[in-house]
């Protein structure tokens, strides 16, 4: 299962790093909140009303969460509700169903994007969230964190497009931070040892192990790889995912993403996918045909997506580069 308060601690550093892309609130008190529950006659999902208490509310440069802001009716949830309200009874059309709270709306079709407060999950911490009018599938998310991600990923997406195009020293993108080291894979390395509540790296692998690797998937691995097998063996570090060699994961996810039974579009043979982020669904995969000082670049892939839809120019220059960026990352969004 997905750990809810890691991916809204993933929004939280989103925002935070990149500030244009986002206007927020300055958070809200509990009396506020307490006073939107109350009007809306409702009991606002302790994740959103942690939304609230942070933000107020969301907007970027094509979506809006709407939240708590007298000032800007826009934004403003009572309003937009008792607004939308409104021009329903006056074309004789029903209210919103009370356990239904909105927090978005649709441009292309101005239906809503609702919290469902009859279908709690994660241990009531969330709602999973619908269309109204109901659309044809139930549920489009399973939790407001699901949507305030989506929305802070696009955000943040647009944002760094439109920053490729723009001469500047001052954008950083994430392939390049914390990168120009001497020797990245042992600052890495240090943090893991600094942080033993995250780490949960299995056995180390031995040169006969490693061996094998490189049979089964017809590759020479590289240093950077090679040491951190042979140190850590892979596992986790938080809730990101270091195949290992348990049960043969390492080989036989590869294998599988080469030959998929349920998706037309199959991972490149010159790709090996070496870890899984399962908050964002994708894989970092050694690129063998972008090596540089004997070390492939680390780009990003998902499931059944075709290879010529990708831009790599943000790949990572190393597995070591990497390493360094999720372990420092993951530290930050569990501090």
């Amino acid at each position: 299962m997905v750990n809810i308060n890691a991916k809204f601690n993933r929004c939280l550093k989103m925002i935070e790093k990149y500030p244009q892309a986002f206007v927020v609130g300055k958070g809200s008190t509990e009396n506020e909140i307490l006073e939107v529950e109350n009007r809306l006659q409702v009991t606002l999902p302790p994740m959103y009303r942690e939304f609230l208490r942070k933000f107020s509310y969301l907007a970027t440069h094509d979506e809006e969460i709407w939240g708590i802001s007298p000032s800007n009716n826009q934004l403003d949830i009572v309003f937009r509700h008792q607004k939308y309200n409104e021009e329903l009874l006056s074309s004789s059309q029903s209210e919103v169903p009370s356990h239904l709270l909105a927090i978005q709306m649709e441009d292309f079709n101005s239906s809503l994007t609702c919290l469902d407060l009859n279908a709690m999950t994660y241990n009531d911490q969330e709602a999973k969230v619908c269309f109204h009018p109901i659309d044809a599938q139930p549920y489009y998310a399973d939790s407001f964190t699901q949507v305030l991600f989506e929305v802070c990923d696009s955000a943040v997406s647009s944002y760094l497009d439109d920053a490729a195009n723009i001469p500047s020293s001052t954008i950083e993108k994430v392939s390049e931070i914390k990168t120009e080291r001497k020797d990245v894979y042992s600052e890495a390395k240090a943090l893991i040892y600094e942080h033993p509540e995250l780490s949960e790296f299995g056995e180390a692998l031995s040169d006969a192990e490693l061996e094998l690797i490189e049979k089964e998937l017809k590759i020479t691995l590289p240093k950077s790889y090679v040491t951190f097998m042979k140190e850590f063996g892979g596992g986790k570090f938080g809730d990101n995912i270091f195949f290992t060699m348990f049960n043969d994961e390492l080989v036989k996810t590869n294998l599988e993403l080469y030959h998929p039974k349920d998706h037309e579009h199959a991972l490149s043979k010159h790709l090996v996918a070496v870890y899984f982020d399962d908050l964002e669904e994708f894989y970092a995969c050694l690129d063998f045909k972008n090596v540089m000082n004997g070390e492939p670049k680390i780009v990003y892939r998902e499931e059944n997506v075709p290879e010529e839809d990708y831009d790599d120019r943000d790949a990572f220059k190393s597995f070591s580069d990497f390493l360094y960026y999720i372990i420092q990352d993951t530290i930050d969004v569990n501090s």
